[in-house]
């Protein structure tokens, strides 16, 4: 991976480091580049069987993110971890869908979920980064299913844990929107933001 002005030395030789150990994956290009971001996350090797990071949906978003889509996350903690990239290339807005929250939710609901889908719905052309909350995921596809939400730009559907996140991972596979997922347990708001910032990165040198 080329050395970048909005790289530091530290990230660079990580992952060179982390490519040069990689065997033969099946992932080219910025599919790669997003498994090598992630292992440098996680310090996981085993995420190359667990990604599922398809070319055509990595494609779409690095050309909405570099016309300056929103970025859309399920928790500060995302937020926090895309900025800093979001500032060093595109500018693109990075935004809570807690911010979009009522200040309770109904039961069976929760506000994560119905605040990033009001966030969606105000910003349709959106890459939608979820790390934490399956609820989220699953009210956004439940959404989509109904006529009421057009798909985004790109779901990064990394939910983290055991309750929910199987099935919210499931019904994303099956939905048809352009996606980049963890399969099983793992996921988190690192990981999930560092597909959008392998994204970023990418879509940032490929316009120089």
């Amino acid at each position: 991976m080329e050395p970048s002005p909005i790289d530091h030395p530290i990230l660079t030789e990580s992952l060179a480091l982390i490519q040069q150990h990689l065997p033969p994956t099946g992932f080219h290009g910025v599919q790669q580049e997003v498994l090598v971001r992630l292992i440098h996350s996680s310090g996981d090797w085993r995420l190359t069987t667990a990604l599922r990071c398809p070319a055509a949906a990595c494609g779409q978003a690095m050309a909405a993110l570099a016309r300056g889509a929103p970025i859309l996350t399920d928790t500060a903690m995302a937020a926090a971890a895309v900025t800093p990239m979001a500032r060093r290339t595109f500018a693109n807005p990075v935004l809570n869908g807690l911010g979009w929250a009522p200040e309770a939710a109904p039961p069976g609901q929760t506000r994560t979920a119905l605040g990033l889908a009001a966030a969606v719905q105000h910003h349709p052309h959106s890459v939608v980064v979820i790390g934490s909350a399956p609820t989220a995921l699953l009210h956004l596809l439940a959404l989509g299913r109904d006529g009421h939400l057009e798909p985004p730009v790109l779901v990064v559907g990394m939910p983290v844990g055991f309750v929910g996140v199987r099935e919210a991972k499931a019904a994303l596979a099956h939905s048809g929107w352009p996606q980049v997922r963890l399969e099983g347990s793992r996921g988190g708001a690192g990981l999930a933001a560092a597909v959008v910032n392998a994204l970023l990165r990418r879509a940032w040198l490929d316009s120089q």
